[in-house]
């Protein structure tokens, strides 16, 4: 399977007791995280990606002590996981592609997200931008959460509908949730207020928004 320099990609391994079953792992340095890389492991079925089994947080080779990043549960909490195993699928995808001929494989690469990665990915966008707030800490603090969680998704939404080509993608939006246009266009107006701007939409995610240009090899990759 093809790498590059910014990413690593191991297998297709066969998995012990499981005929037809096989596991690839893709490994890069994640853009804001210069200092950590990550490796996500998917299971495939021939060229079919199955789902995520496993994802790895380490130190870049050659990375000082003084330099490494202090990983704990406060700290795995606010990566933006969402967006990164993403990211690592469609890199994967990708890959696994290359030199098929034939069209884009899997559920996300050229293809907007659904509607349950819109709502996953929303969840994320509002834990990153606002880490202070609890859902669990009363009425008031979760009906916030949940009006974030209501914008961010209409963002997302909209970009979507625009993507696909809608005229009046706040007419769209505001079929499928059953409300008025005027209200999908306040939400996106509270949205931006909020700091939810769209983003280049590449399969719903800019793949390469999301990982560094850097060797996932760190200092290795100058021995080779």
């Amino acid at each position: 399977m093809p790498s590059n320099s910014r990413m690593r990609l191991h297998g297709p391994d066969p998995i012990e007791g499981a005929e037809h079953l096989t596991a690839v792992g893709v490994e890069f340095i994640p853009a804001d995280y210069p200092k950590l890389r990550l490796t996500w492991e998917y299971v495939l079925n021939g060229r079919d990606i199955l789902y995520p089994s496993g994802m790895r947080l380490e130190p870049v080779p050659g990375t000082s002590v003084d330099d490494r990043v202090h990983v704990g549960a406060s700290f795995v909490r606010d990566l933006p996981l969402a967006r990164l195993e993403r990211a690592a699928r469609m890199l994967v995808e990708y890959s696994v592609r290359q030199g098929t001929g034939g069209p884009p494989l899997g559920p996300t690469w050229g293809k907007p997200p659904t509607p349950d990665e819109i709502s996953e990915t929303a969840r994320a966008m509002v834990r990153e931008r606002f880490s202070d707030i609890d859902p669990e800490a009363g009425a008031g603090a979760a009906r916030r959460w949940n009006r974030l969680i209501r914008l961010a998704e209409v963002v997302m939404e909209h970009q979507v509908a625009r993507a696909r080509g809608e005229k009046a993608p706040a007419a769209a939006v505001a079929e499928a949730r059953g409300v008025a246009p005027s209200t999908v266009r306040s939400w996106l107006h509270q949205a931006k207020q909020e700091g939810f701007e769209p983003r280049p939409l590449v399969a719903g995610l800019d793949v390469f928004a999301e990982i560094s240009s850097e060797d996932p090899a760190g200092a290795l990759a100058n021995e080779e």
